[in-house]
């Protein structure tokens, strides 16, 4: 019984794990007045590999572009890619580009990344938010309308002092996210 327990096991070692990546989501946050902007990973390959990547998820707003760099920079709003030949042990430059085209707003792109056809899939994630520029002062004077401010990590704060994302909760009970430049 040993026996056969120990070759049933032999195949799925043979059929393993063929690339990782070493950041598989990823937040950006920025202006709208920004050109772009962008966060990078890579993907480490374990043995010679054929990828392709595929967008299977696009949310942003209608006039925001997106861009990926796999290993070199496609065309803007490219959602899939044929196969590239990697070899064993490379690691390959990922990056994820919004354009947010001065418009505010929240975005969300998954990328599916494939490898031998189909052998091995794995997903990246990129959430970017491109905020308002705003005079802070002008919000905190008007503090009758603000319930509360925090940072990213839900904690209240009393005062902005560094560059950062706040998010303005409003007696309405609706919430603003500004990056705070200074």
């Amino acid at each position: 019984m040993k026996k056969l327990l120990f070759l049933t096991i032999i195949p799925f070692l043979s059929f393993g794990q063929l690339f990782t990546i070493e950041n598989d989501y990823m937040e950006l946050y920025n202006i709208s007045s920004v050109n772009n902007f962008s966060e990078n990973t890579y993907v480490n390959t374990l043995q010679d590999v054929s990828m392709s990547f595929e967008i299977i998820v696009d949310s942003m707003p209608a006039t925001w572009d997106f861009q990926h760099c796999f290993p070199e920079c496609h065309p803007i709003n490219t959602y899939s890619i044929d196969p590239i030949s990697f070899l064993a042990d490379s690691s390959v430059f990922l990056k994820g580009h919004f354009y947010p085209n001065n418009t505010p707003g929240d975005g969300l792109l998954i990328m599916e990344l494939e490898a031998n056809h189909g052998l091995y899939v794995d997903t990246v994630i990129w959430r970017g938010s491109a905020m308002e520029e705003t005079d802070l002062k002008e919000y905190l004077n008007n503090s009758n309308e603000i319930k509360y401010i925090t940072n990213l990590a839900g904690q209240r704060v009393n005062s902005i002092n560094s560059e950062g994302v706040i998010i303005v909760t409003y007696k309405n009970n609706q919430s603003k996210t500004y990056y705070i430049l200074k």
